[in-house]
């Protein structure tokens, strides 16, 4: 009788054992839908209750698999890949192409967040052809989409396009818009980086009646880099895009675009204050090209006490920066040691990061110095070598009025003129070559704004008269590098406005616009 009971409660905890296993399974399957449905927090919360939970080898794999997914979904990767390689070899071993195909995936997911751009195509190119084998159209979707941005962050554009191309099929396929907006999005930047501008712009455009279904957290990068498209050839457009955009998120680098729109279109004080906010915005964003943009500014306009409080400013933004590198390097403590470790080290840490941000501070002020006394004796030599010859070019003009006989003369003063532009001012040179090509009639509508001051300072060379008239009659808007271009040109071609239609490459809209701004005011 007791051996009869014994091997009865034998078979109950059997029985409870194996209830308790299909809890387990039920619940991973659970975490597996609330994922696909993006219900992340609901996933998240349930994956922790099963820590420490007795497992079978297959749920151990299924386990490690969806915390190396939460991880990257939610970017708190784990430190190592233990988790996801027993379920690699798990998948392996029982031939499960769909699963295996997944923890490729992540597995590439992972090389990518350690900047390994290869290993990560690598193991990209072992899932996607393992999801052939399936028809799972999501696992095949996002190893299209990711292998796209692989081969582009390697440089592969040809690659970069043919994976975007073939994860938009997918999202036509099964007809969903969220994929259909990123995979136009990632077509528009494969082939602007194949410089096939037309077709860049042609499935942005295509991005457009998709954007409501892009999440909200991309909204900011979708909306800048689709202003971004327009930027130079559509300064208006690209200006609605970037507003819309930082009303998502105040993207210190949509902010910079934003100015740099309003630069480009003569609103020189909005731009200037809106690189000023730039500024001042917490990030580890690039500001280099930024600072230079506001000094080149000052220092044109000849503010020179402006140079020294944008140093001032950048020195009042230490502290924030500061806060932002602490933060990021506690997360990254946090990933690699125990917290208690991380604890120990914290101090150290953030006392090494302060004399980091503090000795970039310095540097940034000796750059700013450096930049302006630079430019202050470039702008002295610049002008003496114009003057010089404004000079020549004068008394060339008088030797060729008076009707004497001065060609020797007159072609010694040219070689004088030529060794100026060509030999001591390689400035003057570059304009020279710019000017040449105006003279041509050759359409200028690709010139940068660093471009239109070469060409401008040349002129002031040749005919300094005719600019410093310009300059000092007052308008109704500002005197821009592009407006100043049009206005010289108009004297260069008797005021003919097809001519410098055609060279600016502009419509009878963008002349009249031009010709409104830079009207005389009595």
């Amino acid at each position: 009788m007791k051996m009869r009971n014994i091997i009865y409660l034998f078979a109950i905890l059997l029985m409870l054992s194996a209830c308790g296993g299909t809890r387990v399974s039920e619940k991973l399957n659970q975490i597996d839908s609330l994922i696909a449905r993006e219900q992340i927090d609901s996933a998240g919360v349930i994956l922790n209750g099963l820590k420490g939970v007795g497992m079978t080898p297959e749920e151990q794999a299924h386990y490690g698999l969806l915390a190396t997914q939460l991880g990257c979904i939610t970017n708190q990767p784990f430190p190592s890949d233990s988790l996801l390689d027993l379920a690699l070899i798990y998948y392996n071993k029982v031939g499960n192409s769909q699963k295996l195909a997944d923890a490729y995936y992540y597995k590439s997911r992972r090389s990518e967040l350690n900047n390994n751009y290869p290993q990560a195509i690598k193991y990209g190119k072992v899932a996607e052809s393992l999801a052939m084998k399936t028809d799972d159209a999501r696992l095949q979707f996002k190893i299209a989409e990711s292998l796209s941005y692989l081969n582009g962050m390697c440089e592969n554009d040809l690659l970069q396009l043919q994976y975007a191309k073939k994860a938009l099929t997918l999202a036509q396929k099964v007809n969903n818009k969220n994929w259909i907006a990123y995979s136009y999005n990632r077509i528009s930047f494969a082939f602007a980086n194949l410089n096939k501008h037309d077709s860049a712009s042609f499935y942005i455009e295509k991005t457009v009646p998709y954007i409501d279904y892009v999440y909200d957290s991309d909204k900011t990068v979708f909306l800048t880099n689709m202003g971004l498209l327009y930027k130079e050839k559509n300064p208006e457009k690209a200006k609605v895009l970037f507003e819309k955009a930082l009303k998502y998120e105040e993207w210190p680098e949509t902010i910079e675009h934003l100015a740099d729109v309003y630069y480009s279109t003569g609103n020189i004080d909005k731009a200037y204050e809106l690189w000023r906010k730039a500024l001042t915005k917490d990030s580890r964003y690039d500001k280099n090209n930024l600072i230079r943009s506001m000094l080149n500014l000052e220092i044109d306009r000849g503010n020179y006490s402006d140079v020294k409080k944008n140093v001032e400013v950048i020195i009042n933004i230490k502290d924030s920066i500061i806060n932002v590198l602490r933060n990021d390097t506690i997360k990254d403590l946090q990933l690699r040691f125990d917290h208690e470790v991380a604890m120990r080290q914290q101090d150290q840490v953030t006392a090494n990061w302060q004399k980091g941000v503090l000795a970039a501070v310095i540097l940034v002020i000796l750059l700013a110095a450096y930049i302006l006394v630079r430019k202050g004796i470039e702008k002295i030599k610049m002008q003496e070598k114009q003057m010089q010859i404004n000079d020549h070019v004068s008394h060339i003009r008088e030797l060729e009025a008076s009707g004497e006989n001065a060609k020797e003369e007159i072609e010694r003063l040219n070689k004088e003129i030529k060794k100026l532009t060509d030999e001591e001012s390689p400035k003057l040179k570059q304009g020279r070559m710019l000017y040449d090509q105006i003279k041509d009639g050759k359409p200028i509508k690709d010139w940068t704004i660093k471009e239109k001051r070469l060409f401008i300072n040349y002129y002031k060379a040749i005919d300094y008269r005719t600019v410093s008239r310009i300059k000092k009659v007052k308008r109704r808007g500002p005197l821009t590098e592009h407006s100043l271009l049009y206005l010289i040109l108009m004297e260069m071609y008797d005021q003919d406005e097809d001519k410098v239609i055609k060279i600016l490459s502009i419509s009878d809209n963008g002349m009249r616009t031009l010709k409104s701004r830079t009207r005389p005011v009595d």
